[in-house]
């Protein structure tokens, strides 16, 4: 088992956020987390990351227990996380905003292959190479933020609301990377996504949360598939 989060709890001040969630991720799987705005699936991957902490639980990354560890330490394990909304550096070019990810790895690392790797992945990103995020659409955005969590060849891919504010023919889009990471280079991914038909869709198993309770979860594609689920958990 990759990521092992047990009877996780999150508050911030007196507001309780998260209460009492268990979630796996087991190596090689796309895991989704759904559910409406504020739920608390943001809190719970800030809590993975090492951002916000616990005020309970414990999280199991690899079988080691990481509930203290601070963010960079769970980042150098191999943890990286995809923010909502990308969060490039605007003036920074697609470039550099590859490179911060790489930030102290890059004697560690293939840095030209990984580089390589993702403007194969991602060919738009070659042709932006030396522009400024800033001057990104929405989609090739999300692309950078992606590709900056790859370089440093993460064994857990943690994503955030990645079809916030996109465009339906880009929200297809990036889930089909995401889909082919997975599918294709094995990679690890964890999605919390408001988007829960789009995230199901590429997902083998799927938590559903409600006001920081998990009140179902399953296989993706029975969810899907059964009228009762889609209509007591995603309003179909």
């Amino acid at each position: 088992m990759l990521l092992n989060a047990q009877d996780i709890s999150i508050a911030y001040g007196d507001i309780q956020a998260v209460s009492q969630v268990s979630f796996h991720v087991e190596k090689g799987e796309l895991i989704s987390i759904i559910g409406a705005n504020g739920a608390g699936k943001t809190s719970i991957l800030n809590s993975i990351m090492g951002l916000v902490p616990l005020k309970e639980g414990k999280i199991f990354f690899d079988g080691k227990d990481i509930s203290a560890l601070p963010a960079y330490k769970r980042a150098k394990a191999g943890i990286r996380i995809v923010p909502e909304r990308s969060r490039l550096f605007p003036r920074l070019t697609v470039m550099e905003n590859l490179l911060v990810g790489a930030y102290r790895l890059r004697n560690k690392i293939p840095l030209q292959e990984r580089i390589e790797f993702l403007y194969s992945f991602f060919p738009i990103l070659e042709k932006r190479a030396s522009q400024p995020a800033a001057t990104l659409s929405g989609g090739e955005q999300q692309q950078v933020a992606i590709a900056r969590a790859l370089i440093s060849e993460p064994r857990l891919l943690l994503v955030d609301e990645v079809s916030m504010g996109l465009m339906p023919k880009l929200v297809d889009q990036v889930f089909e990377q995401l889909r082919r990471l997975n599918n294709d280079n094995g990679l690890s991914i964890l999605l919390v996504e408001q988007n829960a038909i789009a995230s199901l869709e590429i997902s083998h198993r799927a938590y559903v949360l409600e006001t920081g309770v998990c009140v179902y979860h399953g296989v993706a594609s029975e969810i899907l598939a059964d009228p009762k689920l889609k209509q007591a958990y995603l309003g179909h």
